[in-house]
């Protein structure tokens, strides 16, 4: 499995709306199936302050951004969730998202 970790900046004034619009019922089914057709086997959101900082994991990281990238339901919850946010993935580019360099990573006892 591969993990990665990036960040996408909201909008100070809507922090609480792109909050809302993740919570559980309110994520579109569609994108729900597409995260997971795309061998993402966890995705997590978290916030801090006007930050959104992702953790997903899956077989091949690369290959799920870019099936995500060509499913029409994700691209349209893109263009709903981009009046809350400064930063959005570009899946056309080689580096759809930010990622966070991981500097320390320990799992199952063992420090990798």
């Amino acid at each position: 499995m591969q993990g990665t970790c990036f960040y996408m900046k909201i909008k100070p004034d809507k922090i609480s709306e792109y909050i809302n619009i993740h919570k559980k019922g309110n994520v579109w089914q569609e994108v729900l199936d597409n995260i997971k057709k795309s061998g993402l086997g966890k995705m997590k959101i978290y916030m801090l302050d006007e930050y959104a900082i992702v953790f997903a994991e899956g077989k091949d990281i690369s290959k799920s951004f870019e099936y995500l990238g060509k499913m029409e339901s994700q691209l349209k919850w893109n263009e709903e969730t981009a009046p809350y946010m400064d930063t959005q993935p570009d899946y056309d580019s080689d580096e759809p998202v930010k990622t966070l360099e991981c500097i320390f990573d320990f799992e199952n006892g063992v420090q990798k």
